[in-house]
């Protein structure tokens, strides 16, 4: 029944020759595997991926992925959420769920010696949940406590009036939390056809890796999600990114003693040939602590209490964010620094050193993000959901490595050098 597949990456070629650690299997319903045994520790981790999130929500569906994983640990066909997690706490296992903008979750630590008792509990959340209506209820009342602690963090509040501009009629310009409006209305029949609609194995990619025996656990999943009927890919929600001739801002009064500010301008998706490049120029604009925008607004000048850059990749449109949070009357000081240095990038090319320094501190930090086994199934789940192929964990640093100054220049005109949005929090 098992269809072994070698993946070399869908996006990329790979020039390294040695055969990978991780193994790859297909099962003839479209759910992936991917294992990657390692002795290095006596930790089993597994991760169950699949396409999820804002990106597929309408409107009147904002938060309801969020609240369906959320839910999937409330309780199973055969185990009420107590007996689910006395089970798991006896195993010494640890197991969560939750989603992000365009993927749902659920993750199982375990011991070596436990690997399969704990595991036959994420099968059980995986095909048998029950969503109890109480749990429902209860839940949403939890959903909008997280709601409003969300928008009382002035940042992040920022930055979601930057996304919601940004975005505009874009499904991406939703929280994964939702909206008050929309997960006070949510039925528990609404989260079951949610679950139903995601939860189709040909959506999912399994991702183990640690010390467990490779063809033992490729037959317990064999035995337990084989023969899982295939569906209906899910559709992205109908929606595009505004064009724009000129920057826009929008602000929101709140008490607050600072002015908290987020500049978006729009980025390539990951599976982008300029997406190395716009890695290297985070790094150098905002990225890191050495990075331009922190020495020139913060250390030069002292303008500012929190100041950096993100670029926000996906699948789709993506976004290249700059955060800043600084006192009301140094407000417009800042800003016109932060938009010096975004017209520094795209008018200048970057120092051969500085490049140099940003390509080994991307590399540094990527490898000390495969610590521990969680991460590493993490990305290798997700390198292979999104379509770039688990390889691409290997392929990624020659990326960075490739990338020139010439590279970073013609990125930073390509996508800096237009509109930005701004989403601001100031004083009452």
């Amino acid at each position: 029944m098992l269809k072994f597949l070698l993946a070399f990456g869908l996006l990329f070629a790979v020039t390294k020759a040695e055969k990978p650690a991780v193994r790859k299997v297909t099962f003839e319903n479209g759910l992936v595997v991917l294992t990657k045994p390692s002795g290095a520790n006596d930790i089993v981790a597994v991760e169950v991926l699949l396409r999820m999130g804002p990106l597929y929500e309408r409107d009147e569906e904002a938060g309801l992925s969020d609240i369906t994983q959320r839910l999937l640990l409330k309780g199973t066909e055969s185990r009420t959420a107590e007996e689910l997690a006395e089970e798991i706490e006896s195993l010494g296992a640890k197991l969560s769920s939750g989603a992000f903008r365009e993927y749902g979750y659920i993750s199982l630590l375990a011991t070596k010696d436990r690997w399969k008792e704990a595991l036959e509990l994420l099968f059980d959340v995986v095909l048998h949940p029950k969503f109890p209506e109480d749990e429902v209820e209860q839940e949403k009342q939890m959903a909008l406590k997280r709601i409003k602690a969300r928008r009382d963090r002035l940042l992040t509040r920022a930055v979601d009036l930057m996304r919601e501009a940004f975005y505009g009629q874009h499904p991406h310009h939703k929280p994964v939390l939702g909206y008050p409006e929309t997960v006070s209305k949510f039925s528990r029949e609404e989260v079951v056809g949610w679950y139903r609609k995601f939860y189709v194995p040909n959506n999912m990619v399994l991702a183990a890796v640690g010390n467990f025996p490779e063809g033992e656990f490729l037959k317990e999943v064999e035995e337990n999600l084989a023969d899982l009927p295939e569906g209906p890919l899910p559709e992205p929600a109908p929606g595009q990114v505004p064009g724009r001739e000129e920057s826009s801002e929008t602000f929101e009064q709140r008490e607050s003693r600072a002015v908290w500010a987020a500049f978006g301008y729009p980025a390539p998706p990951v599976s982008d040939r300029d997406f190395a490049a716009l890695e290297v120029l985070d790094a150098i604009l905002g990225g890191a602590m050495d990075s331009r925008l922190f020495v020139s607004v913060r250390d030069e000048r002292g303008l500012a209490y929190q100041i950096g850059s993100s670029y926000i990749a996906m699948e789709g449109p993506s976004l290249f964010l700059i955060y800043l949070g600084t006192r009301p009357e140094r407000f417009e000081e800042a800003k016109e620094v932060v938009l010096g240095e975004v017209e520094r990038m795209v008018e200048e090319q970057v120092p051969e050193e500085e490049l140099e320094a940003a390509k080994t501190y991307i590399k540094g930090t990527f490898l000390m993000s495969q610590e521990r086994n969680m991460d590493q199934a993490s990305l290798l789940a997700k390198y292979e959901l999104t379509g770039l192929g688990y390889r691409f964990v290997e392929i990624y640093p020659e990326l960075i490595d490739a990338v020139t100054a010439e590279d970073v220049l013609r990125a930073a005109r390509r996508y800096l050098s237009g509109p930005y949005v701004l989403g601001a929090v100031v004083p009452e």
